[in-house]
This record gives C-alpha cells, sequence and structure tokens, in this order.
C-alpha cells in the first residue's frame, strides 16, 4: 500500500503532460478515423483518474470565475489547502464511478446586453464545474479533429480575427464573393434540443456512461429567486462544457456548407455555377455567421432560404429573416463589432488609374459608442471610485483591452478621434470635480513626458492624469500609442492544440487504449492503477528506451512476462517501436500469456 501512495506522488508531477498525452492520443485516433464513422468506447474510465481530475480542477481554480458561487455558496476561498481540494477529488471519483453523482442546478444571473437588454447565465456550483472541466477535457480533442475550419468560435488557437480575416479573403480578389448573407438564429443557445445534440454526440462517441452523465448535466435545471425551473431546452450560457456542446450542435450547419461548397474542387465548383447555382463560403463563430456567395442576389436569397429550411428540418431552430439580411460586399456587413466592406484602395491604383479593390476593416458605430458611454460613466458624478488615479487605473484597463481588440482593423483615424475625445472629457471631468480653472487644471494634472508611472519609452508628449497618495503621477493611457497590426489570414495554417507535431510536444506512434478493442469494463488498461503505472515507468527510465537507451517520448511501455493485465512497475519497461517489434510477445493477441 505504501508503494502504491509512493507511485502516485511521483506521477502527480506531471499531471498537465499526463493529461496533454492523452487528449494527443485521443486527437490522433478521430482524426485518422474521422471519415470511417469510428465511435469512442470506455472513455469514463479516463473521468475517474485522479490525474484528469486534479488537471481539472486547477482549471476551475484558476479561473476568476471560481470566486462566484453556485447554488451551495462554496467558492475557491473554501477550498484552501491541499486536505481539502485532494477531499473534493476523491469524492468525486467515488460519486461518478458508484454513478451517484448528480449535478445541481445551476444559478440564474443575468448580464447586460449591448442592445440593453440582459443575457441569462448560469453559474454551476463548483464540483460540477470540474467534473463539466472533465468531460471537455475528453471531448473537445475528439470533437477538435472533426469540427469544420470555417467554425472558430471558443476553439482553441482561433478568435473572432480569424473568422473575419475568411470573410475578407473571400471578398477580395481573386475568389470575389460578391454577396453576403449576414445570419441570425432566434435565441440560437437557449432553443438547442436536447435529443438532437444527444443524437449527435452519439456518432463520436459509444461510451453510455457517459453519454448519461452530459444527460443529466442538460436536464440539471436552473434556481431563479429560491425557486426551480426545468430545462427541457438549450446549453446553460456560463458552464464549462456549454460551448463546446454548442460547437457540436452547429456543426450541423457547418456540415450543410461543407457539402454544399467546402469540400468541393474548384472544377465542381465552376460546373456548380455554370449549372445556374452559387458558390458558397460559411464563416460561424457561435451562433454567429455569415455566408458569402460567388453569383447574384436571387441565388443569394435562394441560399437564405435553404439555410432556414435546414435549421427548421434538422436542427429545430429558427431563422430570423427579418433580421437575416442580405447585402453587397461594397454596402458592407457588421460582424464581431466590426464593419467589413469591400472598396477602392487611396493608394494603390490599377492599370487604368482607377484604385484597386481592398477590403477594410473599420469599428463599428457601435462599438464606438459603448466605448464613449463606457468613459462617460467612469468619469460621471454617480461612480462608485473616490479617488482620482482609481479612475485613471480603470480607464486605462478598459482603452487598453479595447484597442487591443480593434487594432487589427484600420482604426488609426479612429483611434485618434477617440483619444481627443477622452482627454478632453477626462480633462473636464478633473476641472469640475475640483473646482478648477482651465489653468489651474493644465498646472495640476499634466505633466512632462518623464514624470508618469507609466511613461512611455519613446513618445515624448505632455501627459494627462492623476496623483496618488504617494506623489505619483498616473497619466492616460493614448489609443494611439497601441500600434496598429493588420491581422492575416491563417486558413488551414492554424495550429492544433492538441497535435504534438505542431505544438513542439512529441507524437504518440500508436495510440494505445484508444485502439484496443476490449470489450468496457474488461481492458485492464482502463484502470487508474494501470495508467498510473505506464506513467510512473516513463519517469523512471527517463523517457529512454532500456534496449537502445535512445529518447522515446511516445515509446511503448512493454510488459516483461508478456500479461497485458499485470500493471506492476517491475514488469514494466520502456522500449522504443523498433525494440519492442523485435520482442517474441509483441503483437501477440490481448489477453494471451506467454
Amino acid at each position: 500500500m505504501a508503494a502504491e501512495r509512493k507511485s502516485t506522488d511521483v506521477v502527480t508531477t506531471d499531471h498537465n503532460g499526463m493529461v496533454a498525452r492523452k487528449q494527443s492520443q485521443l486527437f490522433y485516433k478521430a482524426k485518422s478515423e474521422r471519415e470511417t464513422g469510428w465511435r469512442f468506447t470506455a472513455l469514463y474510465g479516463l473521468i475517474l483518474w485522479e490525474p484528469w481530475l486534479e488537471v481539472a480542477l486547477y482549471q476551475v481554480l484558476s479561473n476568476q470565475g471560481a470566486k462566484t458561487p453556485g447554488v451551495d455558496g462554496v467558492t475557491k476561498e473554501d477550498l484552501k489547502g491541499s486536505p481539502k481540494r485532494k477531499s473534493l477529488v476523491d469524492r468525486l471519483r467515488t460519486q461518478l464511478a458508484d454513478g451517484s453523482y448528480r449535478p445541481q442546478p445551476v444559478r440564474r444571473v443575468y448580464i447586460p446586453k449591448a442592445d440593453g437588454k440582459q443575457r441569462p447565465l448560469g453559474i454551476p456550483t463548483i464540483r460540477d464545474r470540474v467534473v463539466q472541466a472533465a468531460v471537455k477535457n475528453l471531448l473537445e480533442p475528439i470533437y477538435e479533429a472533426c469540427f469544420e475550419n470555417c467554425s472558430y468560435g471558443f476553439r482553441p488557437n482561433r478568435g473572432c480575427w480569424d473568422a473575419l480575416a475568411e470573410i475578407g479573403q473571400y471578398l477580395k480578389r481573386p475568389s470575389n464573393y460578391e454577396w453576403v448573407v449576414e445570419g441570425d438564429i432566434r435565441d440560437c443557445f437557449g432553443s438547442i434540443d436536447h435529443k438532437v445534440l444527444m443524437y449527435q454526440l452519439r456518432r463520436r462517441i459509444g461510451d453510455e456512461r457517459l453519454l448519461t452523465l452530459i444527460w443529466h448535466m442538460l436536464r440539471a435545471g436552473v434556481m431563479e429567486d429560491m425557486r426551480y425551473y426545468s430545462s427541457e431546452a438549450g446549453t446553460p450560457q456560463g458552464g464549462i462544457v456549454s460551448p463546446l456542446l454548442a460547437n457540436v450542435y452547429m456543426h450541423q450547419l457547418d456540415e450543410w456548407a461543407a457539402e454544399h461548397s467546402h469540400r468541393l474542387s474548384e472544377k465542381q465548383k465552376q460546373t456548380r455555377r455554370k449549372n445556374g447555382m452559387a458558390t458558397i463560403r460559411l464563416t460561424r463563430y457561435a451562433d454567429d455567421f455569415v455566408i458569402t456567395v460567388k453569383g447574384t442576389r436571387e441565388q443569394a436569397e435562394i441560399i437564405r432560404a435553404e439555410v432556414a429550411e435546414h435549421l427548421k428540418t434538422v436542427m429545430r431552430m429558427d431563422l430570423s429573416m427579418e433580421k437575416t439580411h442580405i447585402t453587397h460586399r461594397n454596402d458592407g456587413i457588421t460582424f464581431l463589432g466590426i464593419d467589413v466592406y469591400y472598396g477602392a484602395s487611396r493608394n494603390r491604383k490599377d492599370a487604368t488609374g482607377e484604385g484597386r479593390g481592398n477590403v477594410y476593416y473599420v469599428p463599428a458605430p457601435k462599438a464606438v459608442k459603448r466605448y464613449k458611454e463606457k468613459i462617460r460613466t467612469f468619469t460621471s458624478s454617480a461612480t462608485n471610485l473616490y479617488r482620482d488615479v482609481e479612475v485613471i487605473r480603470a480607464i486605462n484597463r478598459f482603452t487598453k483591452g479595447w484597442a487591443n481588440y480593434y487594432r487589427h482593423a484600420n482604426s488609426a483615424r479612429i483611434f485618434g478621434t477617440l483619444e481627443n475625445w477622452t482627454w478632453h472629457r477626462v480633462y473636464r471631468w478633473l476641472q469640475h470635480r475640483h473646482t478648477l480653472t482651465p489653468t489651474a487644471a493644465f498646472e495640476r494634472f499634466l505633466v512632462n513626458a518623464e514624470i508618469p508611472i507609466n511613461r512611455h519609452p519613446t513618445k515624448m508628449i505632455r501627459r494627462l492624469g492623476a496623483w496618488d497618495q504617494q506623489g505619483r503621477h498616473l497619466a492616460i493611457e493614448p489609443l494611439t500609442f497601441v500600434r496598429i497590426q493588420y491581422w492575416t489570414y491563417r486558413g488551414t495554417k492554424i495550429p492544433q492544440k492538441f497535435d504534438g507535431a505542431s505544438n513542439g510536444r512529441a507524437h504518440p506512434k500508436e495510440p494505445d487504449y484508444t485502439i484496443a478493442t476490449w470489450p468496457e469494463g474488461q481492458n485492464p488498461r482502463h484502470t487508474t492503477e494501470y495508467r498510473n503505472s505506464r506513467e510512473l515507468v516513463r519517469l523512471r527510465d527517463s523517457f529512454r528506451c532500456q534496449g537502445c537507451n535512445k529518447y522515446t517520448r511516445s515509446g511503448h511501455v512493454h510488459h516483461k512476462d508478456g500479461n497485458s493485465a499485470n500493471p506492476d512497475p517491475m514488469n514494466l519497461e520502456l522500449l522504443c517501436e523498433v525494440c519492442h517489434q523485435k520482442t517474441d510477445t509483441y503483437g501477440r493477441p490481448k489477453g494471451v500469456k506467454a
């Protein structure tokens, strides 16, 4: 027993690496079997693996949201210290193993939306967040190998600007997709049909215990004002696994677009256009999507009708025809807070002397309006920030985040305008707050470039700010200090999180437990003891083959006695693939002893 505890203590030193290797194996298997309809079975044992739950717990507690309680009132502060966290992991493992675990209802809260309405969020408990993180870590590598490249929302290494860059890539030459369908789904996250979602999950997952656990998460219900409401549809916005499940559901729309155009060769697309059918490109970010159309407006209207029909019949969702506009590229669209339009360049000319066509990205008027409203909130008489320096610090945090998003657009002119507006707004606020004359306010709050504690290394201009209690000056961060850097379309070159070759992580040549065809509950490789023994052997042998002393990050763990059911570390040794193939027991059918 002491020896077993010692091995567990050794393995805990590299839990992130252990989980990453398992995720890579799942990813490679899902990628290689994408077209064959392979279904993963016996995955539930991974959730019971102690390192898997401990990594999930670390991810939950390291997030700022861990300070927000669920219906049980437990926060990150209640789980300080290793004994309490160890107790939580052990309790979850026991409940998940015997099937007694049931998710608690989520706590309903509301946050303001950009249009003034309220967005409902569901806050799970800490224990439920840990289980959701474990499920997400299990499903994400499988579905990352299956998702289409046109999907960008809530996926690793992908973001808003990748989606915007793709739209621009198809609007400009040589693609010349002239018409754009701006899609709007009514209450997308709230109208996800649970049965349709479970059907989509069963296409790739064959582990009924895991599917049952996900079903319980979907049907956990909501607590609002001390009243319980059942959840018959939708995924609660606020859950860790909810964005992934929403992407699994919306993948049906991506598949529709892939069948219609994405997977067609250029010759097939030309034939399609000759037959009077348009070529399309879907770009989706979560529930927001845009379809660029190479054809006529009439063909774009047909595409809109086909999308509405697919959403209605297959996905059981409604497309808002009033908000789903068809726009020409010259008129521009608004997507993810950016106005995207195609126009003539002022500097680059073609052979005829006219400006070359180019795609431009400009912060949307609503984004500029929200920026001004936020600055007005900071500098109003009703602000809850008492000291001048606190207001300046809050403004700097907001403007830095806002500018970091919009710096990839053609924002230089807007940055200059907003910087001037912000300067005068803060200056008038400081003047009125301290009842100073304009000259007195200048002398008190405007200083030379080298005085502020956040001085710029090269911009030698006078700075407006406030003084703290230690006599230090904190200046406003001008928007023009942010460097404009246009985003480059990456296409299929976006690095994959779980691809070891592109991330410097070793490429497992032969996934172990994901390839095994043992019936569920009979494969000895699915036990926690076996997995811990394998990782202990890798660490003990320093990732070197015991036959040729070659460094092998993805080596094979060989059973000396030929019995794959014996997890004793003394019976295991690390070999490279070449040395393993030379052994007498390599390739023998499973369960056959020497």
